[in-house]
């Protein structure tokens, strides 16, 4: 017996239910209809808003084999709380409790976890495994794979994944659409990986996935990563959003976001970076990168290295999809701190002085393209340029101080310090304050900074992973300050701009130092 969750077509092909009213709670997020099948559907049952079952039934000829009992429990997996459904003596051996007219599941989670703290420390102390998906597909599969239920864009590359995936939600928050976002690293909370609508999930609702699921989790032996996918995962189903939007947290073929089966999949750039994991060539990551790409879902890039491009179109001749390639972009240009140009018909805006998010946003503005061209999505070209002018992105070329005017930027790469340098060198009088990972060319790097200025500061930051002040120094002629507290307050009193760069985990510790100055 083979269970999974039930389509549109499914439904349609049911003659004892109203199909209608079925298939619009399914379509608004409300109603979830897991099938059992043996050949042809066989069963059901229906969950709705994850508290209430609202349909069950088994076929005449498959009652007593214990199939109705399966599809209840794989319902009560998906339940954070209580599970109701109206009285019947069927269920009473399966653990529910008469109350009223209804007989209710308690779900009897563990309450080991009491505080947000407690789950971090958890989640943190699990494998950080990237070499394989085996384990969290077996425990996706088990689960009937919820994150079918989204609507997903799938987002990766080396640069720029956050900042297109910003814009996109942006502009779908514009058109009035619920919108899920999945992004790493944070850069104030790690809470603020998993949004909707831009605002943070709760402490308290990550310590109630824990509490549910954590014995779970330790038997499929779930890597951190993976445990936050998941939690994300059900989270946006529980909240009924209409879209979702993931960020692929490392390379792509092995990225625990690639359990989902996006309506588009999207690579930004190839890099030469984490080239430990990827792959020490262009090709290479490319290859990796491409690992998002699915069967008959279309592949959207902004890149166009030749070799890279090659290796793309292999993939998306395997997987029968459709590869797509951004258009060229015109005239790129600053306009009192706005960056302008033009893309197929539409004149752009954006807020910001990076000239390097003409890139992300032109990439962001072909992918709702598309998806309202194939009926995705209703957006009109109005709310389309509304939303990637209103766009913000933390970290990216964000001006946390005016006087003097203090830039944080996460250029963490030899290609994102490359587009950062193309902004930052309109500006003069520049100090720079750096620090970065280990794994990183950071010589390249630091020959970009010193074209910008020789003002150039080396700094230590607490991070397993960060390299030290002297070993990033080198023997270039910069200035090493271990404490970045005290560069920063150094910093202050400079006559020019300040830009603050390096790692978004540098950032995350900077930023918060800055802002509590004012």
């Amino acid at each position: 017996m083979k269970f999974r969750l039930l389509t549109k077509q499914d439904i349609i092909n049911i003659y004892n239910i109203d199909t209608k009213d079925v298939i619009k709670k399914m379509e608004q997020g409300y109603l979830i209809m897991l099938g059992a099948f043996d050949e042809s559907l066989v069963g059901y049952i229906g969950i709705y808003d994850l508290y209430r079952i609202d349909y069950l039934y088994i076929d005449e000829k498959y009652r007593y084999r214990g199939i109705g009992s399966q599809l209840v429990e794989l319902t009560k997996k998906y339940v954070l709380n209580d599970l109701i459904v109206k009285h019947h003596p069927f269920f009473e051996h399966l653990g529910f409790a008469k109350v009223d007219d209804n007989d209710i599941f308690h779900c009897n989670c563990d309450k080991t976890f009491k505080s947000y703290e407690q789950v971090q420390n958890f989640i943190a102390s699990q494998k950080s495994r990237v070499y394989a998906l085996t384990h969290f597909k077996n425990f996706m599969n088990d689960m009937v794979n919820p994150q079918l239920l989204l609507k997903c864009v799938h987002i990766g590359g080396t640069n720029g994944k956050g900042s297109t995936t910003n814009y996109l939600s942006s502009v779908l928050q514009m058109e009035g659409y619920k919108v899920a976002t999945f992004t790493s690293p944070a850069l104030v909370s790690r809470l603020d990986i998993m949004r909707i609508n831009d605002v943070s999930i709760d402490e308290q609702m990550i310590i109630q996935y824990a509490n549910r699921y954590m014995q779970l989790w330790l038997d499929y032996e779930l890597s951190m990563f993976e445990i936050e996918v998941f939690i994300a995962i059900m989270y946006f189903i529980s909240q009924h959003v209409d879209y979702a939007l993931f960020e692929v947290g490392l390379g792509g073929e092995l990225d625990a976001t690639n359990i989902i089966t996006p309506m588009i999949a999207v690579n930004t750039n190839i890099g030469l970076d984490h080239t430990e994991y990827l792959g020490d060539t262009y090709e290479k990551i490319a290859q990796t990168k491409g690992g998002i790409i699915k069967d008959n879902v279309p592949f959207i890039t902004g890149e166009n290295k030749v070799e890279c491009i090659h290796v793309f179109q292999k993939i998306c001749e395997k997987h029968h999809s459709d590869l797509l390639r951004l258009e060229p972009i015109q005239n790129i240009h600053l306009d009192h701190n706005h960056v302008l140009y033009d893309y197929k018909n539409y004149h752009v805006s954006l807020n910001t002085s990076a000239l390097y998010q003409a890139q992300n946003s032109a990439l962001a503005l072909d992918i709702l393209l598309y998806l309202r061209n194939n009926g995705y999505i209703h957006l009109s070209d109005e709310n389309l340029l509304k939303g990637l002018y209103q766009a913000t992105w933390l970290g990216r070329f964000e001006t946390v101080n005016e006087k003097p005017l203090m830039i944080i930027d996460g250029a963490h790469n030899k290609e994102g310090m490359q587009a950062f340098y193309e902004s930052a060198q309109y500006y003069t009088n520049i100090k720079v304050i750096f620090s970065a990972l280990r794994d990183k060319d950071t010589h390249a790097m630091i020959e970009l900074l010193l074209k910008l200025t020789d003002d150039v500061t080396i700094c230590e930051f607490d991070h397993y992973r960060a390299q030290s002040a002297q070993k990033l120094a080198e023997d270039f002629p910069v200035k090493i300050e271990k404490d970045w507290h005290k560069a920063i307050d150094k910093a202050f009193y400079h006559d020019g701009v300040v830009f603050i760069t390096g790692s978004l985990y540098f950032l995350s510790q900077v930023r918060p130092y800055i802002l509590s100055k004012k």
